[in-house]
């Protein structure tokens, strides 16, 4: 029996797997409001609370995946105020099997066991492709997270990363001036700065300070001010406003020029894999231009790129079936 979690600054999904013939199946699971607790711990315990029956004292090992770097068994929690030690979580379960990975890891670890219909193919790369290379995970959502499965003769090494938090950079005048407006705003501008929910708000600002558009009305109500880049995405998707459609436009075309960034840093010819809350919500965008145009604009290399396709998770359990498979083989 198996204890895993997919932790994210939004929410949190925690679940009890049973290892059946190398594979993880699910038995329960829960979702929580991860704000509206105090520790990883708290949430554990009120799952155990509720579910604890199922796994009869049975259960073996755990893995939770977190946002943040894990160093050392420990990590302090991107988004919220926790920090997370892998000695206290066993103590928590009393179980040894403990492992804490990077949400994205999490994610990465579900791709081999996708099925079909958990993707969502945005470009389907060329005949060259490497279909036995490196991928990457990039998963806007809260936040902008990143992960790399590495794969070399035959073997399959899952890599954390935090190039979310790498400096932005911009690849057109516009986006420099986008550049300059948020170095007036923030101390460090990121990748991550443009490129999640907050971002998405950021460049609207930016667009709407700089007198590119009129704002819509519905960016005025209590909505708008609880959850500005659901407003501004739901209006683009309507194209019920002309400042909202550049928005999206324009943070898909980032989207994609940090895209194809990764996959020739990394040589990740294997395929990019869009994760996260935002890609899902916003296919037709990012099938209809700016994504595809910043990703194929990458000069010398672009041949590398033009063969890589790329596909959006749809399945939004995949970073807590990871975090499973990742606890089978402890």
């Amino acid at each position: 029996m198996i204890i895993a979690g997919d932790v994210g600054g939004t929410k949190a999904r925690i679940g009890f797997f049973e290892r059946r013939a190398g594979k993880v199946e699910l038995l329960v699971s829960e979702q929580y409001v991860s704000k509206g607790f105090p520790s990883l711990e708290s949430i554990i315990s009120d799952f155990i609370g509720k579910h604890g029956s199922t796994v009869k004292g049975k259960l073996e090992a755990a893995c939770f995946g977190l946002p943040g770097p894990v160093v050392n068994g420990r990590v302090k929690v991107t988004n919220l105020p926790w920090e997370v030690a892998m000695v206290d979580v066993g103590q928590a379960l009393g179980i040894s099997k403990v492992k804490l990975v990077n949400d994205l890891v999490s994610t990465a670890a579900a791709i081999p066991n996708f099925s079909e219909s958990s993707l969502k193919t945005i470009y389907d790369g060329q005949d060259s492709w490497d279909r036995a290379g490196s991928c990457v995970v990039v998963a806007p959502g809260t936040g902008l997270g990143h992960s790399l499965i590495h794969r070399e003769g035959g073997w399959s090494v899952l890599l954390a990363s935090e190039g979310g938090h790498a400096n932005l950079a911009p690849t057109n005048k516009m986006e420099i001036e986008l550049l300059e407006y948020l170095q007036g705003k923030f101390s460090h501008v990121s990748v991550e700065t443009v490129l999640c929910g907050p971002g998405i708000g950021n460049i609207y600002s930016f667009l709407r300070d700089t007198g590119r558009g009129e704002e819509p009305a519905e960016m005025k109500t209590a909505e708008a001010q609880r959850n500005p880049a659901g407003v501004i995405t739901k209006l683009a998707l309507e194209g019920a406003s002309d400042i909202c459609v550049q928005t999206m436009q324009m943070f898909c075309s980032m989207l994609g020029a940090h895209c194809s960034n990764i996959v020739l840093t990394y040589l990740a010819t294997g395929g990019v894999y869009l994760g996260g809350g935002i890609p899902p919500k916003i296919v037709d965008f990012l099938q209809n231009g700016s994504f595809m145009e910043g990703y194929l604009r990458k000069g010398k290399q672009k041949e590398r790129v033009e063969a890589t396709p790329v596909l959006v998770i749809k399945d939004d359990h995949a970073a807590l079936f990871g975090s499973a498979a990742i606890a089978s083989t402890l």
